[in-house]
């Protein structure tokens, strides 16, 4: 039976390939689309998880771990975030959006020293910490993909400054100013938008979150061990997204089997006759169909497997900044999702092809 299936294959080169693609791009746009959406999910989780803090605090109310933009907490905070139990060091943080290329990116106003105390470093590659308030620090794919070097100077929020130095990437933001010049350039004195807090040794920082939430009521702290998930929750439709991409891959595999099968039932009715005439049973003639559309979707899935492959090298290559992931349970499961498209798409081809009667099937023309 497989080298009957493979020789019909053959026979119908062309509709073959057209299936083969068709169904491979759906499964690239499953892979491709959740995978940028989980790959930006995870990198800005890790390098927050990066920062070396434990527990995040910002304003009570705040709609949460992505409301990275504003400056509503006075930075005197910080003294009174350090005298709860197992506090180590509290950083404040002003955070804020700009555009660099044409793309928005968020950048972190800290005081160096005091970020250090909470255990975050920057590992600066080229040139050196910033030592003027007109200087700022760049993350190497960022100062990559736009061809920044130290020294070099930028346009940012209304104001020129200078490239002090590049840092490894993967450490909370892409663009870090001291905390005073941001708060000068944004007009926003003695404010901050959240701070990272360093736990004691031993101290569990769920524990610690929840002190500081009894002792200032004014604030909401999180613990940074569970960020991702925290993220996954907060945007509003990213399941739905994911429900609706699946969705669509699902019915892209199912009408190409569909059609593809069903044209080629009705132009093999006198050999499935003929088959029948030999001795085919019908449940062999249906297996023969539905093994026929395996054939196709393994095939399709192999291609969109490889289309997206493809897809993250280009992406790596001219937008370096975006971070898809890509692992072999996600594709796997799009495969599957395949396969179980073009037995969807089958049954009603193979079930009518089963159905054939051979007498009536010898004189169709």
């Amino acid at each position: 039976m497989t080298s009957l299936v493979i020789a019909n294959v053959r026979h119908r080169k062309t509709r073959a390939l057209v299936c083969v693609a068709a169904v491979g791009i759906g499964i690239s746009l499953l892979l491709v689309l959740s995978g940028l959406c989980r790959g930006m999910i995870a990198e800005s989780a890790q390098r927050m998880r990066n920062t070396g803090a434990s527990v995040i605090v910002q304003p009570r109310g705040s709609p949460g771990l992505l409301a990275f933009k504003g400056s509503s907490l006075p930075v005197k905070y910080a003294p009174e975030i350090e005298r709860v139990p197992g506090v180590a060091a509290a950083c404040p943080v002003l955070t804020w959006t700009t555009t660099i290329e044409k793309v928005i990116y968020v950048v972190y106003g800290l005081d160096l020293d005091r970020y250090g105390a909470v255990g975050g470093r920057l590992d600066i590659v080229r040139g050196r910490p910033w030592r003027g308030g007109n200087e700022l620090l760049l993350d190497t794919r960022l100062a990559s993909a736009n061809g920044y070097r130290a020294g070099d100077s930028i346009a940012l929020l209304g104001s020129r400054f200078t490239v002090a130095g590049i840092f490894r990437s993967g450490v909370g933001a892409r663009v870090y100013l001291p905390l005073a010049t941001l708060q000068d350039t944004m007009r926003l004195e003695g404010m901050c938008s959240l701070f990272f807090v360093k736990t004691a040794a031993g101290a569990d920082p769920a524990e610690v979150a929840s002190r500081i939430d009894a002792r200032l009521p004014a604030l909401r702290a999180s613990a940074l061990d569970r960020y991702e998930d925290v993220m996954v929750n907060e945007i509003t439709g990213l399941n739905e997204f994911f429900g609706v991409i699946t969705s669509t891959a699902l019915v892209i595999s199912f009408l190409v089997i569909l059609l593809t099968m069903y044209t080629t039932i009705i132009e093999r009715t006198r050999e499935i006759g003929i088959l029948r005439s030999l001795g085919a049973t019908r449940g062999w003639i249906l297996r023969l169909v539905l093994k026929e559309s395996l054939f196709l979707c393994g095939l399709g899935a192999a291609a969109g497997i490889v289309f997206t492959l493809g897809a993250r090298l280009w992406l790596a290559s001219y937008h370096p900044l975006l971070t898809m992931q890509l692992s072999a349970g996600g594709a796997a499961k799009a495969a599957l999702l395949a396969l179980a498209g073009g037995v969807l798409g089958a049954l009603y081809p193979a079930l009518r092809a089963a159905r054939v009667d051979p007498v009536e099937a010898l004189g169709y023309e």
